[in-house]
């Protein structure tokens, strides 16, 4: 996990998500052939953030949670 790739996700997602289901936030970033998600709130200004993680499955995960509405696209 590079510092640079969460700053990156953070500044300058490729797409940002709601999640409904937990009162976060998901920013989507493309960093070579996977995909890094980042889950967060914003507390008093600061990125709190929850979890992250890579993936190479991408169009699955999209799917699978806007589907079924526990993801609703913001940018």
């Amino acid at each position: 996990m590079k510092t640079s790739d969460i700053y990156a996700t953070i500044k300058f997602p490729d797409e940002v998500y709601e999640d409904v289901e937990h009162g976060t936030m998901v920013a989507v970033k493309k960093v070579n052939a996977k995909s890094v998600i980042l889950a967060y709130r914003m507390e008093a200004g600061v990125v709190k953030v929850i979890t992250l993680y890579y993936t190479t499955k991408l169009d699955r995960l999209l799917k699978a949670k806007t589907v079924r509405g526990a993801w609703k696209r913001v940018k």
